[in-house]
């Protein structure tokens, strides 16, 4: 039997629907279309799509768009991976719409070549690979554990090597502090001190700071666990005067206007990348990134004897299920380490004390000399 169309009905929907059974698949759905002449396309366009899979295997029929929902509806990746398989609105270019229809069976390093000399002309080696790359393997290997692919074969990968060596001497984090606006400094300061991602810090609720046992946890970090961090004798005042402290709720970090941070997926910390720059212009300090904060404490640990093992279980860098199951529970070992890092230059500080200490003053528009007084301006000429 073939799948015949439906006309729309009257008060109930105005697009056509698709009925029928293909071999022994009961299908009833809706075309998500009003006009008939686009509704018989997708008729025989779906019914062909049926028989194929019926015949020859869901290798021969499964897209890449496909596959990509798949991987992302189960895998629920974050960040840039999920934008750069699904874009980051409609007009952003992603992996769906460079493969899109495609089979998933026929995706080969000659379509990756033509990708990449089409949308990453000029980019770096790290950028193609983390962006492009990475992500289009992930859904590939998703398929294949759903059988609508082989194994796809490793593509060639540019070799490269961007991994950053910047950190922040105690001096100049003094001065980015100090020139820093007031309802930032405390993130920043945060950042230096627990070695956090700023998308973790700006989702930090208060429900999981304790400030008297000196212990927080990040929940669902970007390894997919909870994460225990002690917190520094130094950032236990400085938290407590956070305007979120008064009702210990919500989140613990708002921006000026003191509303949460929007949620972004994680993705950057955006939110305060401008406050971070011109922080660092009034500093005279360059090439220095937000995330350049986690390898500055790493560093700074390292610099004061805190233990390797005990550096990377704060950082993230290492975990196990008994870390994972107690992320909730404060070690002393973890607290004991964490204070050998000294404490930093730190005062609040209003707003308006701020600017003007730090904002330039502007200067008056200059159009010309200035008008004469009245009484000594030039009389017409007859």
């Amino acid at each position: 039997m073939s799948l015949k169309l439906v006309p729309p009905r009257e008060g109930r929907s105005r697009h056509w629907r698709i009925r029928g059974t293909i071999k022994g698949q009961y299908i009833d759905e809706s075309t998500g279309v009003s006009s008939q002449t686009r509704a018989v396309e997708i008729r025989i366009k779906r019914e062909n799509d049926l028989l194929d899979q019926a015949i020859f295997g869901a290798k021969a029929t499964t897209t890449f768009a496909v596959a990509a929902v798949s991987y992302l509806e189960s895998r629920q990746p974050k960040g840039m991976q999920r934008y750069a398989i699904a874009g980051w609105n409609e007009s952003s270019p992603c992996l769906i719409k460079d493969f899109g229809e495609i089979l998933v069976n026929k995706i080969d390093q000659a379509k990756v070549n033509e990708v990449i000399a089409k949308r990453f002309q000029g980019k770096k080696p790290g950028t193609i690979v983390r962006n492009f790359l990475t992500p289009l393997t992930a859904v590939l290997h998703h398929a294949a554990k759903q059988g609508w692919c082989d194994i796809p074969r490793p593509f060639t990968r540019p070799k490269f090597k961007d991994a950053r060596n910047r950190w922040a001497r105690y001096e100049e984090a003094d001065r980015i502090l100090q020139n820093s606006a007031p309802h930032v400094r405390p993130l920043f300061l945060f950042l230096m001190l627990t070695g956090c991602r700023v998308s973790e810090a700006i989702n930090l609720k208060w429900r999981d700071v304790d400030l008297e046992a000196r212990w927080l946890v990040l929940r669902d970090t970007k390894n997919g666990t909870d994460r225990g961090v002690p917190i520094h004798r130094q950032l236990v005042e400085v938290l407590t005067e956070l305007p979120s402290a008064a009702t210990k709720q919500g989140p613990v970090f708002l921006t000026d206007r003191g509303n949460p941070y929007k949620d972004r997926n994680r993705e950057e910390g955006g939110q305060c990348r401008s406050a971070w720059t011109l922080g660092c212009q009034r500093a005279g300090i360059e090439d220095l990134h937000q995330h350049d904060l986690r390898h500055t404490f790493a560093t700074w640990g390292l610099i004061a004897g805190m233990s390797d093992r005990v550096k990377k279980e704060i950082m993230g860098h290492s975990s196990s299920e008994m870390s994972d199951r107690y992320a909730h529970v404060p070690l002393q070992e973890a607290i004991a380490a964490i204070d050998l890092i000294p404490a930093r230059w730190y005062e609040k500080e209003t707003q308006q004390a701020w600017r003007s200490r730090c904002q330039p003053k502007k200067k008056r528009p200059c159009n010309g000399p200035a008008p004469l007084p009245i009484e000594e301006a030039p009389t017409a000429i007859t």
